[in-house]
């Protein structure tokens, strides 16, 4: 530490005669030398009386005997700007021997020892004796460049979160606990047709109406209560038509943890909505449309199935004429006719007989439609082996093999779906006559979803080929001449109908002479619209 001592040009008074005698020097450089911040006392006439370690470490040079006019120069001291240099007349300590009470001054230091120079803060005090004459002054220097940098570095970070805020294509907006705008970007601004400046202050209701007033009060009390909002809300343009946004919203706090307000993130979806709403305008419409064809339809397919039920029921009586006819001909003139005449006849009563059985057909099918859906839960392993009995009993001396899987229990209309296994295994039963051991299989596995439950009746018997698989349920569609096998062509279609009415699908497999599967659901979840399948009567 530099000694404290009293310049000979100094008078004998307060200054050397009290604080500065020999036997307090001690004390003072203890006090002065434990301050952290840099310590400069100089005398009236500008003489460096003290100048502690720090200021020392602080100015990078030490003391020197000098005029303080050279102050500035001899140290390399600047405005705070780090260019200009600043007048030994303005630094804080020349004002302080000049009588000015408190000058402060932020510096810039720049010589020999700091190459790359460091802020300091300078204030300075005089110091007068009991009547006022000056004695001289001290200054105290604090390093300000950590905090320089740091604010320069938040101004940085302030200035880049500045730019994004301001560059988002998104609205920012917040708003303190009177609801008045506290702060908006431009993009939010220009969203709503005003200036920063217009909305700055305003409360949040000028910008939209009553119904979107209670609705973001309501928003806002959530807020106060901690709660994040994600929501829709129309705001007004200031030419009065409204903006659709999409409001993301948090609640603010202090360092205190006081609610000050909230911070919205604001997305204008006006555009969105207009395609949403025109959108739900199509649907209704279409929906419309729908509605009107499906009555429409309702009534064709009914007056379509009453047609074909009065046809087919009208059909009988002349039909029952004809064969009765052909046979009375053939029983009262059959001596009278060669073979050529009763192979005619014949053939008249088979087409009958034929056509007989079309026209039950053609009743089955419209039952199907016409009859009420009555749903329960249905053992289908009993109506399989019940149905596997009775067509057994039909012709006994056959040799077939029938697995059932028992505990198949699905809800259906018990009439309905007794019906479907008629017809299935009946098929099935009818296409392995060929076989010397016919198998015949009724069981049921998973989707590929892992979730419903796929009935099957499986068989070893004459097959079909996979290209006309499109012909399956079709109305007097078949796939074996009446010559190889029996039958009207309406068993699948009616199997079809009754499966869609339960709300499920059919499909079947096979393969020329290595026998067919056909397998069904019931209650999918997206079934197949009623309706469509291709028949007669739809």
């Amino acid at each position: 530490m530099t000694a404290l001592t009293r310049p000979s040009t100094f008078p004998a008074d307060v200054l050397t005669e009290g604080l500065f005698q020999v036997q307090h020097q001690a004390l003072l450089s203890t006090i002065l030398n434990g301050i952290s911040e840099g310590v400069i006392i100089a005398d009236a006439s500008g003489h460096l009386l003290y100048f502690s370690p720090n200021a020392h470490k602080l100015l990078g040079i030490g003391p020197a005997d000098m005029a303080p006019g050279s102050w500035s120069r001899h140290y390399g001291i600047f405005y705070a700007d780090t260019r200009t240099p600043c007048p030994s007349e303005r630094l804080p300590l020349y004002r302080a021997l000049q009588g000015e009470e408190a000058p402060e001054e932020e510096l810039f230091l720049r010589n020999a020892q700091l190459p790359e120079g460091q802020h300091v803060h300078a204030s300075a005090r005089p110091m007068r004796d009991e009547q006022g004459r000056l004695l001289g002054a001290m200054v105290t220097l604090r390093n300000t460049q950590g905090q320089r940098q740091a604010e320069a570095s938040q101004r940085r970070t302030e200035q880049q979160f500045q730019l994004i805020v301001e560059a988002a294509q998104e609205g920012i907006w917040t708003i303190d606990t009177e609801q008045r705008t506290t702060y908006v970007n431009r993009f939010q601004a220009e969203m709503l047709g005003y200036t920063v400046d217009e909305m700055m202050g305003r409360h949040i209701s000028d910008f939209m109406d009553e119904e979107n007033r209670a609705i973001a009060r309501q928003n806002i009390e959530r807020q106060r209560q901690g709660l994040t909002e994600f929501h829709d809300l129309q705001l007004r343009h200031k030419e009065g038509r409204p903006i659709w946004t999409m409001v993301s919203s948090n609640p603010m706090y202090d360092e205190q943890g006081r609610y000050t307000g909230v911070l919205a993130m604001v997305t204008d979806i006006t555009r969105r909505r207009a395609a949403e709403e025109e959108v739900r305008q199509l649907n209704a419409q279409l929906e419309q449309r729908i509605a009107e064809r499906t009555v429409e339809l309702e009534y064709t397919n009914r007056e379509l199935e009453s047609f074909a039920y009065s046809v087919a029921h009208d059909l009988r009586s002349p039909l029952r004429s004809i064969s009765n006819f052909t046979q009375a001909l053939d029983e009262d003139c059959g001596d009278k006719l060669d073979s050529t005449g009763h192979d005619y006849l014949g053939r008249m009563r088979a087409a009958c007989k034929r056509m007989s059985e079309l026209i039950d057909g053609i009743l089955s099918l419209s039952r199907v439609n016409r009859t009420e859906l009555v749903e329960s839960e249905v053992n289908l392993s009993a109506l399989a082996h019940s149905v596997s009995e009775q067509i057994q009993r039909w012709q006994p001396e056959r040799t077939v093999r029938f697995t059932i899987q028992d505990g198949l229990v699905d809800r259906g209309d018990a009439k309905l779906l007794r019906g479907v296994l008629e017809n299935l295994l009946g098929n099935a039963w009818k296409f392995t006559r060929d076989r010397p051991q016919a198998e015949i299989e009724f069981g049921s596995t998973l989707a590929e979803d892992g979730k419903r439950r796929v009935y099957f009746v499986r068989d070893n018997g004459a097959g079909f080929d996979m290209a006309f698989q499109n012909k399956l349920f079709g109305v007097f569609q078949r796939l074996h001449t009446q010559q190889e096998f029996e039958g009207n062509g309406v068993g699948l279609a009616t199997v079809q109908r009754i499966i869609r009415r339960h709300g499920g699908t059919i499909r079947g497999e096979g393969r020329v002479g290595h026998g067919a599967t056909f397998s069904f659901s019931l209650h999918d979840p997206s079934p197949t619209t009623p309706g469509n399948e291709p028949g007669l009567i739809n």
